[in-house]
């Protein structure tokens, strides 16, 4: 009995030094790990500094403009010109209160042919336009020139970069010349009592109806006045905006035609909402 006591007895004792000195390195290490858990997550990530103690600055981020601002030429304001059609922008008395108006002149329609890649010597329609604005902000400008023949078909005006420089050379070649691509963008005001600062575009058409005698050319883009009118169908409120209709004669025929049959309307111009 005194046997087996005593066998019990070193068996414990030898359970015991290892067991605590387990205990005591699994306690140390939990201490440990409860000591990093409760550091400041911004002092485990934070890399060292640099030498200085001057931080790293990332990059700055630059502006990103949307649009481009147009480069303008400086006109004479109302400054009178052969062949050119000034455009009264009074606000009109169904016109909102507020709204704004680029000021815009024209020549009457024109015709020019160019040579266009893969088609050939083409004979184009064109008008020929300046754009300022007087409005005291800056305004995006982004024009739409819709040609209606007499049934209401309608032409948009295309983009043909080869007749640009062409028409340029035509009407004036020391003023740069916008097409229907890069004439889009933001018009800055003119603030000179007796200068505009203008854009000069062209807008231009390869198809048209050669047998109208009686056109319309609608350009948008220049105010941004609208109304909302009643659906005929009862649906959403139809959106018109105030839109420059430009009104065409054209005598003689579609077998030869030509620019000097091509005549402005009397009045030559109104502002609807279309």
């Amino acid at each position: 009995m005194t046997l087996c006591r005593r066998g019990s007895a070193i068996q414990a004792s030898v359970v015991l030094r290892i067991v605590l000195p387990a205990a005591m390195i699994l306690g140390a290490a939990g201490a440990w790990i409860r000591a990093a858990d409760e550091t400041p997550a911004a002092a485990q990530q934070a890399p060292p500094a640099p030498e200085g103690g001057d931080l790293i600055r990332p990059p700055v981020i630059p502006d990103v403009k949307l649009v481009p601002n147009l480069h303008t030429i400086p006109v004479p304001h109302d400054r009178t010109a052969f062949n050119v059609q000034m455009v009264n922008t009074a606000l009109l008395p169904r016109d909102k209160e507020g709204i704004w108006v680029l000021d815009f002149a024209f020549k009457p329609l024109r015709m020019k042919t160019v040579e266009v890649p893969g088609k050939g010597r083409r004979q184009l329609h064109y008008i020929y336009y300046r754009v300022s604005n007087r409005t005291g902000k800056p305004r995006m400008f982004v024009p739409q020139f819709i040609m209606v023949n007499e049934a209401g078909k309608k032409y948009e005006d295309q983009v043909v970069p080869e007749a640009v420089s062409v028409i340029q050379a035509r009407e004036d070649q020391t003023i740069p010349l916008l097409g229907a691509v890069n004439v889009m963008g933001m018009l800055p005001p003119s603030v000179k009592p007796d200068v505009d600062d203008a854009v000069y575009g062209v807008a231009v058409w390869d198809r048209w109806d050669p047998r109208a005698d009686r056109f319309s050319i609608y350009v948008r883009g220049l105010s941004d006045g609208y109304k909302e009118t009643p659906s005929p169908s009862g649906g959403k409120p139809v959106v018109k905006y105030k839109t420059l209709r430009i009104d065409f004669i054209r005598r003689g025929d579609e077998r030869q035609l030509s620019e000097k049959e091509i005549e402005l309307a009397d009045p030559a111009y109104e502002w609807v909402y279309w």
